[in-house]
């Protein structure tokens, strides 16, 4: 094993090395950081532009940015950001080292079509993948939201994302499963991104600079997952002065703090906890008693040399304690079991310019997850779930005379998961997995013409040296652009993937609680995934964007439930395939006042297990998100979102039966046993929810008053308080209905 691992590392070192000498001898270049005047946040994806050339470049997610062999003169470079003032200096370029050209920009207000087409356009226009969607924090709050807001709420506004349940903020991207997306923040993997019962995410949209969302072939650098990425990165905390802000809704509470500490640091501390249960009551319509907690912070450290080291701490716990329900209101032992959940994760990363053109990014990064079921009763037994991971990642970009950009790294992590179910009353199992998962990557990006092209090979070494994959562990990317006319584009994504851990929740289930993660039996492949996707996009006016794209997804391996399984002996699991496939449109446009942003899906998804085909639970054909927001009065916003999307497929129950038990004969006759009533369930996933509609308006008013700057805003979640249908109780028939309408207020305070 650890042969391979040594090999990679020392060629990655090696081409560093190479490429770095190789690059001192090119000519003169132009390279800087773009940041915030007044916070010092390194700004990414700006564009820089030498005045008069068609030479220019983009930073990168650290601010960084380099302009490659530039001719010695005179010029003028811009610097310019969609929330920020252009800048412009003046660069005397003469032959010999590389010249650093900082930019600070002064932020200024946002134009509305500036944020709805060119922000939207900012990466998925100009950069090559077909299926990139860059949020940040002013996208992240646009949609009405359900109490508080969320991220993943928010997420389920792009094209292509599914979640089963208005009041869930589980997502499931282009027909693939809710383990098949892949959580970053920092560089920390989260494995169970969700607090209890999946209501909200862990994450603040306060703390975050942006978000980038995969919703399909992503490129090298990316693994063990099937369908998404969603790769969150943090702000840094302010280092012009010390600043506080706290929020109050009708769920939780919150309070934030930045500031300086030493020259050329900062820090950021953001803690949520709830406050109002029954909140959470009225959101589920059950009596549930959950509570949640979650803290980060962040210290970030800037060197003259242009360094930036970063070191950021995630923790965040769950309770659900129908014990204490039950004692306290019906003084007896509770029929359900307790729950609780921790989430700890940790990172540290550096990053700079090594040697001439290589700019470097190295992550140190823990996660640990812990889940745990505790009863009383027989009727659902005790469990206990956790994943640890400690990782190392190292990635680099190369900058070349031409322009063209060379990506490489590794990422090299130690897995452990465990998980005891106990399965019957006495029987504790433990299923106990400990492995090294490995991966490198190799990309290059290109321009040739009217073409763009970005190459990569992503090697999962990890299944290679033990001998899950063979030629399998090789997954070739490929993103190709065409300027085909005016500023419309037309792209290609194809990629393999593979992934080596899965949950195991009951796909059925209409709200999963306990997640508990295994890594793939031995007898059983990585599941395995092709992504193909074609795209068109462009605008069609100064004020208006339109994206289409089609997929397809094929499952050449996936892991199923053994539907005839009989004995103990049988496995539980075995090798499945699936389809999915569909078409999206993504539309944005300002009108008059109003800017609008609109999204359709028409999708189908597909399980084959032996032989027998179905639907999974979040296969849905037709999806319409619709979002208008408008400022008819100076610091007034006014927000109108509606969502229609067809029903979900479930198994219905269609009759009862008698079981006969088959009991002790000699006390219970066979003979004269009427055995009990059994529901007999028709074909899986067989029947269709009626379709899903819902309207959501809010309004946020911003005020100043004696210097301190706050919020206050108002929700209508179901305004017209439609009755959607969310499951059918399988003994009585009766159905249970989604959140009806829910009126919310949210209060913010910053100084």
């Amino acid at each position: 094993m650890k042969s391979p691992l040594k090999h990679g590392l020392w060629i990655i070192i090696c081409a560093l090395v190479l490429v770095s000498a190789s690059a001192q001898s090119q000519g003169t270049d132009i390279r800087g950081i773009v940041s915030d005047s007044l916070t010092s946040q390194r700004i990414p994806f700006a564009n820089i532009t030498i005045v008069g050339t068609s030479r220019g470049a983009a930073t990168n997610n650290s601010g960084f940015f380099l302009v490659p062999k530039v001719p010695p003169g005179e010029y003028q470079v811009t610097a310019s950001v969609i929330g920020y003032r252009r800048k412009v200096l003046n660069v005397s370029v003469k032959p010999g080292r590389a010249i650093d050209v900082n930019f600070q920009l002064a932020s200024t207000p946002v134009e509305k079509e500036e944020v709805l087409v060119t922000a939207a356009r900012r990466r998925e226009v100009t950069e090559i993948n077909t299926s990139i969607h860059v949020l940040e924090p002013r996208e992240l709050k646009l949609a009405p939201v359900i109490a508080q807001e969320d991220v993943f709420h928010s997420l389920k506004m792009l094209p292509g994302i599914v979640s089963t349940s208005d009041v869930s903020s589980r997502f499931y991207v282009r027909g693939g499963a809710g383990d098949q997306n892949l959580v970053l923040l920092d560089g920390m993997k989260i494995f169970n991104p969700f607090h209890a019962l999946g209501v909200f995410s862990l994450f603040d949209p306060d703390i975050l600079q942006n978000v980038e969302m995969y919703t399909g072939a992503f490129p090298a650098g990316y693994g063990g997952r099937l369908s998404s990425v969603v790769n969150m990165t943090s702000r840094d905390g302010r280092s012009d002065r010390l600043s506080a802000r706290g929020s109050l809704d009708f769920l939780s509470s919150k309070i934030r703090l930045e500031g300086p500490a030493i020259r050329g640091t900062t820090w950021m501390l953001n803690y949520r906890e709830s406050l109002f249960s029954d909140t959470f009551r009225r959101i589920v319509d059950q009596n549930i008693p959950a509570s949640f907690s979650d803290l980060f912070f962040k210290f970030k450290a800037q060197f003259p040399n242009g360094g930036k080291a970063d070191f950021s701490l995630l923790s965040a716990s769950d309770e659900l304690r129908y014990s204490d329900l039950y004692r306290q209101t019906y003084s007896m032992l509770s029929p359900e079991p307790d729950y609780t959940w921790q989430t700890s994760a940790a990172s540290g990363s550096f990053s700079n310019l090594l040697g001439e053109r290589v700019f470097i990014q190295v992550f140190a990064h823990y996660t640990s997850y812990k889940a745990n079921r505790s009863s009383s009763t027989t009727v659902e037994q005790p469990a206990y779930a956790s994943v640890k991971e400690p990782g190392l990642r190292a990635q680099a970009t190369y900058y070349t005379d031409s322009q063209d950009l060379f990506f490489f790294g590794f990422d090299l992590s130690f897995v452990t998961i465990e998980y005891k179910p106990v399965m019957k009353p006495g029987v504790l199992s433990n299923i106990y997995n400990s492995f090294v998962d490995a991966s490198t990557w190799i990309r290059h990006q290109a321009r040739y013409e009217r073409f763009l092209l970005d190459l990569g090979l992503h090697m999962d070494f990890g299944s290679l040296v033990v001998g899950e994959e063979g030629i399998g562990a090789f997954q070739p990317r490929l993103n190709l652009s065409y300027e085909a006319f005016g500023n419309w584009k037309a792209k290609a994504s194809i990629g393999l993937f593979n992934q080596r851990s899965i949950t195991v929740n009951n796909e059925d289930d209409v709200m999963p609680i306990f997640d508990a993660w295994i890594k793939i039996p031995d007898n059983l492949p990585p599941e395995r995934v092709s992504h193909i996707v074609l795209g068109l996009d462009g605008n069609t006016s100064a004020t208006t964007s339109l994206n289409i794209q089609a997929y397809h997804k094929h499952y050449s391996s996936l892991v199923v439930y053994n539907r005839d399984k009989i004995d103990a002996a049988d496995p539980d699991y075995i090798r499945g395939t699936g389809n999915s496939y569909g078409l999206e449109v993504l539309f944005r446009s300002k009108i008059s006042i109003a800017d609008l942003y609109a999204t359709y899906t028409l999708s189908w998804s597909n399980v084959n297990n032996r032989g027998f085909g179905y639907p999974p639970r979040y296969d849905r054909r037709h999806h319409v998100n619709l979002l208008a927001t408008a400022e008819p009065l100076k610091n007034l916003e006014i927000t109108c979102r509606w969502e229609f999307g067809s029903g979900f497929p479930y198994s219905a129950s269609v009759g009862y039966f008698d079981r006969l038990m088959l009991g002790n004969p000699f006390s219970s006759p066979i003979e004269t046993e009427t055995g009990k009533p059994y529901i007999a369930v028709g074909e899986k996933n067989g029947w269709r929810l009626p379709a899903y509609h819902r309207l959501d308006l809010s309004a946020t008013f911003r005020f100043v008053v004696s210097g301190i700057r706050g919020s206050l805003g108002g929700q209508l979640i179901n305004a017209y308080d439609r009755m959607n249908v969310y499951y059918f109780n399988r003994k009585t028939g009766v159905h249970t209905n989604m959140l009806r309408f829910f009126p919310s207020a949210t209060l913010s305070l910053e100084h």
